[in-house]
């Protein structure tokens, strides 16, 4: 027991002198109060299950696109691959085929099903970033609300992916000739590789405020969600970079050779939504998230009662006529204690 305590004094110890030491432990107890593992569970289910429409709408709308702009295939691809590595097209990933077939029947047939069965896996990431943020029930969207809040988050998540992807395409191609032209061609592979990174971040914290602003809507400081997404990207970059590891260290599993891609696919979004759960655990423990949270609790349990002019009612009191057979002293303190009595009584119902 004496060992315990000395262990919990000087944690204590330094998680009062290292504020960040003390934000990465608030951020990990709250993950596991809200049970984070489950939550990151349930959203790879619904996740799982809404990939394929979601892919399957995403090329049917491209197909649209596509005749105004020749490059949407291959943008889309690389969008979903900066996400899902390796999952969507190459020599094992999904057969891409399959999906600009079927792509016009969505289109023409089950557009609003597969929006709908699509917006699955966005409407359990907001569940679970309801519970992380532990928004109160009356302040939680109702069905039709929830689900215009996930088509928003649908459509950003899409514009973001494609717009990152065109923005460092084009950054790529203008940086490339300007270090040409300043003698850095030989070392312009790495310059290139930090300038995608950054954009790449860039992209993935934008991607990570909008899910955290457009499902769940907290009562969080701006910069708390900023920061929160900012870790959010920081982690998913990290699990990026260690995509091609992963991946070959998977496919050489048996479990991998017979289900295939599935089990690929569903670490994959495990691991992605384990990092959204942390992010926004992150921006729920911040210190400006803490001090909102507790001047809202103490504006909510402040009641304001009545203001009582104590002296002016004394006077109404003593100018009152007093009752047969009693005294004004007597009838000031009959009075004087109706009135309080009153004032407790009102107080109380509100």
């Amino acid at each position: 027991m004496a060992l315990l305590d000395s262990v919990k004094a000087k944690v204590a110890d330094v998680r009062e002198r290292r504020p960040l030491v003390d934000h990465l432990v608030r951020m990990v107890e709250h993950f596991g109060n809200v049970n984070g593992s489950a939550l990151a569970a349930a959203v790879t289910y619904f996740a799982f299950l809404s990939f394929f429409p979601i892919l399957a709408l995403a090329f049917a709308v491209i197909g649209l696109v596509s005749r105004a702009y020749s490059n949407a295939d291959d943008d889309l691809v690389t969008a979903i691959n900066d996400i899902l590595p390796g999952i969507v097209g190459g020599q094992d990933g999904l057969d891409l085929a399959t999906f600009q077939e079927n792509a016009p029947g969505i289109l023409s047939v089950g557009l609003l099903l597969a929006l709908y069965s699509g917006l699955g896996w966005l409407s359990g990431m907001r569940t679970a970033l309801i519970a992380v943020f532990e928004e109160p029930e009356r302040e939680q969207p109702n069905f039709v609300v929830g689900k215009v809040r996930d088509l928003l988050a649908l459509l950003t998540l899409g514009s973001v992916l494609l717009v990152s992807v065109a923005v460092s395409g084009v950054a790529t191609k203008i940086a490339t000739p300007i270090l040409e032209l300043l003698g850095l061609g030989a070392g312009a592979k790495p310059l290139l590789w930090a300038l995608a990174l950054a954009l790449g971040l860039a992209a993935s914290t934008v991607l990570f405020f909008a899910f955290f602003r457009l499902l769940a809507s907290p009562n969080v400081p701006s910069r708390s969600l900023w920061s929160g997404a900012l870790l959010g990207a920081i982690a998913f970059e990290l699990l990026k970079q260690l995509s091609t590891v992963l991946l070959q260290a998977t496919r050489e599993q048996p479990a991998v050779q017979a289900f295939g891609i599935a089990l690929i696919l569903l670490v994959w979004i495990n691991y992605f939504s384990r990092v959204v759960v942390l992010a926004a655990a992150w921006a729920h423990t911040s210190p400006e998230a803490r001090a909102a949270r507790e001047a809202q609790l103490v504006a909510d349990q402040t009641v304001e009662g009545p203001r009582i002019d104590l002296a002016a009612a004394a006077d109404v009191v003593r100018s009152a006529p007093a009752p047969a057979g009693s005294s004004p002293k007597a009838a000031f303190a009959a009075g004087a204690a109706s009135m309080l009595g009153l004032v407790a009584l009102v107080r109380r119902r509100r």
